[in-house]
């Protein structure tokens, strides 16, 4: 005579397992978070797209302020005849396919061909454009967002191979601490190869006389000093043009520009208090996991 195992009947389902161990409630929770905030984004750029929508990432600075490097452009179909000086407009040219274009409206001629120019850029940009080289007109532009659509492949890549490696731990504290430990290297490796945070773009040069005027531009998130070894300081912010003036050169007539994040003392308080989220989040993780446990 066999006997069947009794089936509890307490009504509660048998919990999904993942690398040999229970799925905890707060994984499941994140899980349907993360997959809900995709769908409502997938509709979202679905209908953008076939309403004839394109989104581009700035990666020039050759915009300024208007549009710095990192401003996440999002274009709607736009006719040449709508357009007016001061417009902005994205576009295309046959010599680079390749390579899409967000410039300000200069000029318009008599028969519509359309002249553009970059806001800090020294001269128009040398196309006529007719209504088959443009892409569209932003409706928005989005400053700094476009940094995480670049980093974003490198994000998704570091945070799925972070939970893959750590499911086999089947301690909660070991495991949290660990993936919290492994997202702020995930983002900072990312913040190492775009350099989103400070950079700076050199323009133009203009020499004169043992004298060098530099054309400077801030393509970077937080303001910044520039110095020139034997000249003056300037102050940007993102996008901002600044002018620097060097009067000792090297025996080459080369010159050197010092840059370094400019933060009032809030800022620098806000930028310290974001590098130390992750051990506060292991700390209140811990403690949180310590409590259930007892």
């Amino acid at each position: 005579m066999s006997l069947t195992p009794a089936i509890p009947l307490s009504g509660t389902l048998p919990r999904p397992f993942l690398g040999g161990r229970p799925v905890s409630r707060s994984e499941t929770v994140m899980a349907w978070s993360v997959a809900t905030i995709a769908a409502l984004l997938l509709t979202a750029a679905v209908l953008f797209l076939t309403n004839g929508g394109r989104w581009f990432v700035v990666e020039t600075p050759s915009m300024g302020e208007a549009a710095p490097v990192g401003t996440l452009v999002l274009d709607m179909p736009v006719q040449a005849s709508s357009l007016r000086i001061g417009d902005i407009v994205s576009y295309w040219t046959p010599a680079n396919p390749d390579v899409t274009y967000t410039h300000r409206v200069v000029a318009i001629d008599p028969d519509g061909g359309i002249h553009a120019r970059g806001d800090v850029n020294g001269a128009e940009d040398p196309w006529t454009l007719t209504q088959e080289n443009l892409v569209g007109s932003p409706v928005l532009l989005v400053p700094h967002l476009g940094w995480l659509f670049r980093a974003a492949p490198i994000l998704l890549i570091g945070t799925l191979l972070i939970w893959a490696l750590t499911s086999a731990f089947t301690d909660r504290i070991t495991r949290g601490s660990l993936r919290i430990a492994g997202s702020a290297l995930t983002v900072s490796y990312a913040a190492f190869l775009l350099k989103p945070f400070v950079n700076v773009t050199t323009i133009s040069n203009a020499s004169a006389k043992g004298t060098v005027e530099a054309t400077v531009v801030s393509s970077g998130m937080f303001p910044v000093r520039i110095d020139a070894v034997g000249g003056n300081t300037v102050h940007l912010v993102d996008g901002e043009v600044g002018r620097v003036t060097i009067h000792e050169l090297s025996h080459h007539g080369q010159y050197q520009l010092m840059s370094s994040i400019d933060l009032d003392p809030m800022g620098w308080a806000a930028l310290i208090a974001a590098c130390l989220l992750p051990l506060l989040f292991c700390l209140a993780f811990g403690r949180v996991e310590a409590v259930r446990a007892a």
